[in-house]
């Protein structure tokens, strides 16, 4: 299936995790896919693995952004899919989240992708398709995620605001809301291997489904929602959580 072929598709944080599935799912169907991602080595090893091409860039640099669509620009020009996929995931109880630590989350999940979309802009084309990185933690309530849990928040919110400010250019926004995903963020440093164990052990005890999601599965939704399939969906959210929210 070519279901993106001759699309130019954009995937910022594609250099691990679920947004290295999206950008590779999407090469399989057919797009040309540019990567983004802070950390250079991980960044030049998707690039190889994927055959795409990559650009260096932290999200929450606003000359990084700049730099990062001028590049575009110049070398595959307007953009069809944009996946606004980069983030960080921290935990601190509330009594122990300090001022840097609130502000590191909510310049890269926030701020960041705020304006990855307001200056991807002259960059899209008009029917282009955004789809936002969210997730289920703003519904959930756990300890210790009030932080990455109102950036979240933020994140579902924006994609209303943005699909409203853009429907005069029939540009379609959505936010993809995974649960717990099978990605190196889980892999928690400072922890022993039998403390992330019983870690993850709690989180499947947590899912009615009993997994953990793969990536690869989170990323055939967001190859939905990037596709005409979901012509019909604009401002709203797809949830892949095994039922954690629900339930």
């Amino acid at each position: 299936m070519d279901r993106f072929s001759g699309k130019t598709a954009v995937v910022t944080g594609g250099n691990s995790g679920i947004g290295l599935a999206i950008a590779n799912r999407l090469r399989q169907e057919g797009a040309e896919v540019v990567i983004s991602g802070r950390n250079r080595v991980s960044l030049d090893a998707a690039a190889r693995e994927l055959g795409v091409r990559a650009i260096e860039a932290d999200v929450s640099r606003m000359d990084d952004l700049d730099r990062f669509y001028a590049t575009l620009a110049d070398t595959v020009g307007k953009i069809d899919l944009l996946y606004a996929n980069a983030g960080i995931f921290e935990a601190k109880p509330l009594a122990e989240v300090t001022e840097a630590f609130f502000d590191r989350q909510f310049v890269i999940n926030v701020k960041g992708l705020f304006f990855t979309v307001q200056k991807a802009l002259p960059h899209l084309r008009d029917g282009a398709v955004v789809v936002l990185t969210s997730s289920m933690i703003h519904d959930a309530g756990w300890p210790g995620c009030s932080v990455y849990a109102a950036g979240k928040a933020a994140v579902r919110s924006m994609a209303r605001s943005f699909s409203a400010d853009l429907l005069a250019r029939r540009i379609r926004v959505n936010a993809l809301t995974p649960g717990v995903t099978a990605t190196p963020i889980l892999d928690w440093p400072g922890m022993s291997e039998s403390e992330r164990a019983a870690g993850l052990e709690a989180l499947r005890a947590r899912i009615p489904v009993g997994r953990l999601a793969s990536p690869d599965e989170i990323a055939e939704a967001a190859l939905f929602l990037g596709s005409a399939a979901s012509a019909y969906m604009i401002g709203g959210e797809l949830r892949l959580d095994g039922g954690m929210t629900e339930l």
